[in-house]
């Protein structure tokens, strides 16, 4: 893993936060592959191409008021990259404000986003990866 990745990663975030998708789908391969958490309800175990991954993203958006997600360590993990992130957002349904750390892996092949990975937990995160810490 080089400083390069961790560089486009953090583009990637960045775009992501700033909704900004054009830069992201422009980062992102076509055949993505975009894995939610385990105990995401009511989403697909997997969600493949740009058509399926703004799919999820509208479907996850849709249920918030307010949502602001702010990176607070990047962590080179091999051929992953873990980011690991705190999101705050007001609930849609209840308007109760949710504030929670999650982890986010992406793997980058050839200058493009061709996986990512949704955790609850930065330590969900490393022992999925078999990173060591």
């Amino acid at each position: 893993m080089s400083e390069e990745t961790i560089a486009l990663t953090r583009k990637g975030i960045q775009a992501f936060i700033e909704t900004d998708f054009e830069t992201w789908f422009a980062l992102a391969s076509p055949d993505i592959k975009l894995y939610p958490r385990d105990d995401e309800p009511g989403v697909k175990p997997c969600y493949e191409g740009w058509d399926e991954l703004l799919e999820y993203l509208g479907n996850w958006y849709s249920g918030w008021q307010d949502y602001i997600v702010e990176p607070v360590q990047f962590i080179d993990a091999g051929d992953w990259v873990i980011v690991d992130a705190m999101e705050t957002g007001i609930a849609e349904q209840s308007g109760l404000r949710v504030e929670e750390s999650f982890a986010h892996a992406v793997r980058i092949e050839d200058g493009k986003f061709v996986e990512w990975r949704m955790f609850g937990r930065l330590h969900e995160a490393l022992e999925a990866l078999g990173v060591e810490t």
